[in-house]
């Protein structure tokens, strides 16, 4: 007869006398009669506790309109002996795995998936009502006025002087020239990631199995819709900037077409994991199987409930942890997989649906989330302002763009085909480089806030979605490493979840490993993007990212390490003379 193990009665006594709000523990999630032997004495379940669930779970499905889709079971599937030792080496592998991973974090179970951990932010950091109460708002309204002059003067002398308005001007009949065009482009492009949806609908109904094809069939389409549409963007002929829009949403929704597949695809893996565990541990109760000889009867029932524990908590947590502090209510954590899915407190797999995907390709982020934060109410008045913000801005990095970089763009130009030495080429080119720094430094400034603050923040409230968290204070940062962590949150949660994280799981690379093949992959997407401004593949902008890795190393050290000033002003240096710099080699060289 097969003991039940120290540790799970360990557990048991403790769920038991647990009271008060508490981590969950592994014995919340399996029935403990399966781990035990046949003649075992632990207490069951009362006919009365069992009518009070069914009534509970009844009145819970008379109340829902949505029903729930149907499950292909691994427990109806009949798997031979090879299958079945292959299964559960798997399993064991993963269950040490888990086991080192919970005893480095100090907890009983670690999510796969606990990378998005922080509350949701209401406010983007220029919104909040902290900095518009502060001392230094003043500057922030002086900001605005300073841009408003430099625009007036550049636009005066323009009209009088030169008799050219800005809707004459050649800035502005590119940004104009072929709207529909892109905007047509646009929509066929968005309608593509669809397929996405498809194949998890696929996967629902049993059609295809996401861990014998699904996976494949998803990444294949990844790679076929990035080929097509960067090869399609680069080669017709769009204007540059309609082309670097589709571009940089091309990314935008192929990120999200990965995150929406493979989120879904760990979960369809945990899910069936859940489902042949329990099955096979029933199994091994009732005397119904087996187990191959090379493995210990005891042995495997603590890892098919350890395996039972984990599932039940991922999906009982990716379900309701929208932030660090939601627990698993312990009440409903020994119900069955099909009362949890009918009464809503696991929502996978009954979020595939068509509406879902619409929602999340709608919010302002490329994470897929079993649940988003969501807000109430739109504030007419906040996105009145975030919209003439868009429109404003717009207009302003126009005049900029037209009297003070587009001359300069055509000085650079007329500079590479002129005949001249070396040396008189590299002075003409550090004067274009200093004129090029003021106009550029604010229409780097100009581009974060339309993006990050007015364009997202619009979409945000549109769409009903309460995570503000678009960027940190990155004007304050000391290292290379803090800005890229800072100045674009939502690409960079997509980068943690499934680039590096991926990296170190999938892999098995280390931490320093995983956070080189990031930055390779961010400074490949970024070189692509120049490639899409200038047409020319010089690779400047991959060597100044791949120069951030010795600055950051340098910053760490024992002479720079404490001194925030000095490291504050060497990025600074780097945020004013950087985009110009990049900008200007890949015109005149």
């Amino acid at each position: 007869m097969v003991e039940r193990s120290e540790t799970e009665d360990n557990l048991e006594r403790i769920a038991n006398k647990a009271t008060a709000s508490r981590e969950p523990l592994s014995a919340d999630f399996y029935d403990s009669r399966l781990t035990s032997s046949p003649t075992s004495s632990e207490p069951s379940t009362t006919p009365e506790e069992k009518r009070g669930e069914e009534d509970h779970v009844s009145s819970r499905l008379r109340r829902r309109t949505q029903t729930t889709p149907k499950m292909v079971h691994e427990k109806d599937i009949e798997l031979d002996d090879k299958s079945i030792e292959g299964i559960f080496s798997k399993l064991n592998t993963v269950y040490h795995d888990r086991l080192e991973r919970n005893k480095r974090k100090g907890t009983v179970f670690k999510s796969s998936f606990a990378d998005l951990s922080a509350d949701p932010v209401r406010y983007t950091i220029l919104d909040s009502p902290s900095v518009k109460n502060s001392q230094f708002h003043g500057f922030f309204i002086l900001f605005w006025l300073a841009i408003g002059f430099f625009i007036l003067k550049d636009a005066l002398h323009a009209i009088f002087e030169d008799g050219l308005f800005i809707y004459k001007a050649p800035v502005f009949r590119i940004f104009v020239g072929g709207l529909p065009k892109i905007a047509f482009t646009d929509a066929l492009m968005y309608s593509t990631t669809y397929f996405a949806y498809m194949v998890q609908n696929f996967c629902l109904n049993g059609r295809i199995s996401w861990v014998k094809t699904g996976w494949i069939i998803q990444s294949i389409y990844e790679l076929v819709f990035f080929g097509f549409w960067i090869t399609y963007l680069l080669v017709f002929d769009f204007q540059w900037i309609g082309r670097v829009f589709l571009v940089l949403h091309m990314f935008v929704l192929l990120m999200k077409i990965h995150s929406y597949g493979f989120y879904n695809g760990y979960l369809w893996r945990i899910l069936l994991e859940l489902q042949f565990s329990e099955a096979y541990l029933d199994k091994l109760h009732s005397k119904a199987v087996r187990l191959p000889k090379q493995f210990e009867e005891e042995q495997m029932r603590k890892v098919l409930a350890e395996s039972i524990a984990f599932c039940r908590f991922e999906l009982l947590h990716q379900s309701v942890a929208i932030c660090k502090e939601d627990e698993v209510d312990p009440t409903t954590l020994k119900r069955s997989l099909e009362n949890l899915q009918h009464e809503d407190s696991i929502k996978f797999p009954q979020n595939i649906t068509f509406k879902n995907f619409f929602t999340f390709t709608m919010f302002p982020t490329v994470v897929y989330e079993l649940v988003f934060p969501r807000t109430n109410e739109i504030r007419k008045s906040f996105l009145l302002e975030k919209l003439i913000a868009i429109f404003g801005i717009i207009s302003i990095m126009l005049f900029v763009a037209e009297y003070s970089i587009y001359p300069l763009v055509v000085r650079s130009i007329a500079l590479r085909k002129a005949e001249m030495s070396l040396v008189n080429r590299q002075i003409a080119y550090l004067l274009v480089l200093v004129d090029m720094i003021p106009p550029f430094m604010m229409e780097y400034l100009l581009v974060f806030y339309l993006i990050w603050d007015a364009i997202l923040n619009a979409i945000g409230e549109l769409s009903y979605y309460a995570d503000r968290d678009f960027y940190g204070p990155w004007w304050s940062c000391v290292d290379w490493f803090e800005y890229a962590r800072l100045w674009n949150k939502p690409v960079h949660r997509f980068l943690l979840r499934h680039v590096y994280h991926s990296s170190i799981s999938a892999l098995r690379l280390n931490k320093m490993q995983a956070n080189f093949v990031t930055f390779i992959i961010s400074s490949f997407i970024h070189e692509l993007v120049m490639y899409a401004i200038f047409g020319r593949l010089r690779g400047y902008l991959w060597l100044f990212q791949m120069s951030q890795i010795p600055l950051v190393m340098i910053s760490r050290t024992k002479f720079l390490r404490d001194k925030k000033v000095l490291g504050n002003a060497i990025c600074w240096i780097g945020f004013t003379s950087g985009p110009a710099m990049i900008c200007t080699l890949y015109l005149i060289f």
